[in-house]
């Protein structure tokens, strides 16, 4: 009996398994409708617009102080006290130590009696000398007797003028037992300890002396970049005008203090599109408020490294620079005109070529490839590949295939080249530009002068421009060979 129920549930499995197949079917063909619906992916785009770039170049360097002057005991003795705070400002003359004035005070005091002695002994001779110079005339002595008096009287001259020396000296080691300050500026730490020996067997270094205010900063430059700005560059260490000097003089240039008329053109440093202002990132990646200016080139380039020393100065009335720290020098080294810039996140690396995606006629996908140049921030300057015009795909690339039909939802480029940050409130206040005209159809002979400030409306009327509109980044970076972002996500794209 068993046995034939089993067979019979083997018999009616079949078809519970059709029926369950039929269900699913039915559930896949109620959904495809709906699938159906959804129309094309909205993806973001950026229209390609040419603009004036700024590409500015990092330089790693090392903040000093103008001045650093080493306090150093020039006598021996016991160090007796300090007569400072550790870290405080100190100006020129003011008593730092005072070091054991003993031996020193007998050496004085040895220094006098000698050349008491040796005033002594010329008072003698000279009185010998006129006593026998009379005796001479009469022939009552001999000339012999009074050539030796003469000779003893000179020598005796000669003494007081070596004792008056040893007694400088000796006065010199007395009041060097008082250490002072040969400069304004900041005092280090101690290096020695109350009591302790110094100037025994050679000066001792007690602590230093540092000038903070401005200090400098020296980095290295390749010779092919400086080779690049040597000209512009030996103009404004020659002239040695700071920035803000510069727009105060500029204005006045109209006649020379002899009253002859001066160039209508004022020089290369003078001229405010010609100012080099440097910025000052430091280790933490915070940009220095104020802004240095170039002063020193160094005269030759070293053999070994092939780079030569540049010297920037900033001003540091709030004592924040310290001599030791390293921080990178922002300089603004090529400005391209009209370049073609898209964001980093635009671009897919394949092993050694870069693409990107480009919305034609019809909202269709086109993968192309390009020639990436420099970088600025998280922008790229594009050499080759796009024309002013195009549209670029900026997010939803890992979605997409060439062929695809999209609907782009344009987002504005922005301004590739950061402001100043000295003029961020400036530009905050001023009024955005007006669009430019169209763009032209190549890149070679592009008809704007400057890129527009302003976005151009978007494309699609269903999107909004300023939901997802990115920001413009407030630093650059060193050009670099950096991997795009989205390098990594295109391979599993494709």
């Amino acid at each position: 009996m068993n046995i034939l129920l089993e067979n019979k549930a083997r018999r009616s499995n079949p078809s519970v398994f059709v029926a369950l197949l039929g269900s699913l079917l039915l559930l896949g063909c109620g959904q495809a409708p709906d699938q159906k619906k959804q129309g094309p992916l909205e993806v973001s785009v950026v229209k390609v617009e040419p603009q004036d770039v700024t590409i500015y170049t990092d330089f790693v360097g090392t903040v000093d102080g103008i001045e650093n002057a080493e306090i150093r005991a020039r006598v021996a003795g016991y160090l007796e006290a300090a007569h400072f705070a550790e870290g405080s400002r100190v100006k020129a003359g003011d008593l730092l130590f005072t070091i054991d004035p003993v031996l020193s005070e007998a050496e004085v005091r040895k220094a006098r009696g000698d050349l008491a002695m040796a005033q002594a002994s010329a008072a003698k001779s000279k009185a010998d000398v006129d006593r026998l110079t009379p005796l001479v005339a009469t022939n009552s002595v001999s000339r012999q007797e009074l050539d030796h008096a003469t000779a003893a009287y000179q020598g005796a001259d000669a003494q007081i003028l070596a004792a008056q020396g040893a007694l400088a000296t000796a006065q010199a080691s007395l009041d060097f037992t008082k250490v002072r300050s040969p400069i304004d500026g900041v005092v280090g730490v101690r290096q020695v300890s109350i009591g302790s020996l110094v100037g025994q067997g050679g000066p001792t270094l007690l602590t230093t002396v540092s000038q903070l205010d401005p200090v400098r900063v020296r980095f290295p430059v390749s010779e092919q970049l400086y080779l690049k700005h040597a000209t512009a560059l030996n103009t404004l260490v020659d002239r040695g005008i700071e920035a803000d000097a510069v727009e105060a003089d500029v204005p006045q240039q109209g006649k020379s203090a002899k009253g002859k008329s001066a160039s209508s053109k004022p020089p290369a440093a003078a001229q405010p599109g010609r100012r080099l202002r440097l910025e000052l990132i430091l280790a933490d990646g915070s940009v220095y408020a104020e802004k240095g200016w170039l002063a020193l080139i160094d005269r030759a380039i070293s053999v070994s490294t092939g780079s030569i020393i540049l010297e920037a100065r900033f001003p540091n009335p709030k004592g924040i620079l310290r001599p030791g720290q390293f921080g990178r020098v922002r300089a603004a080294t090529e400005v391209i005109k009209q370049a073609i810039a898209i964001p980093q996140r635009a671009i897919m690396e394949r092993q050694s070529m870069r693409e990107v995606y480009v919305v034609v006629e019809g909202n269709k996908v086109e993968r192309r490839a390009i020639t990436a140049g420099a970088q600025v921030g998280s922008y790229w300057i594009i050499e080759k590949g796009l024309q002013p015009g195009d549209v670029v795909l900026t997010e939803g690339v890992q979605k997409v295939r060439p062929g695809a039909v999209v609907e782009p939802r344009e987002i504005p480029l922005g301004n590739v080249s950061p402001p100043r940050h000295d003029d961020a409130s400036e530009s905050a206040a001023t009024p955005a530009a007006p669009p430019a005209p169209s763009a032209p159809t190549t890149a070679q002979a592009p008809s704007t002068t400057a890129a527009p400030q302003a976005p151009t409306a978007p494309k699609a009327p269903k999107a909004s421009t300023s939901s997802s509109a990115p920001k413009a980044p407030t630093t650059s970076t060193a050009p670099a060979a950096a991997v795009p972002s989205a390098a990594s996500t295109s391979k599993e794209a494709k």
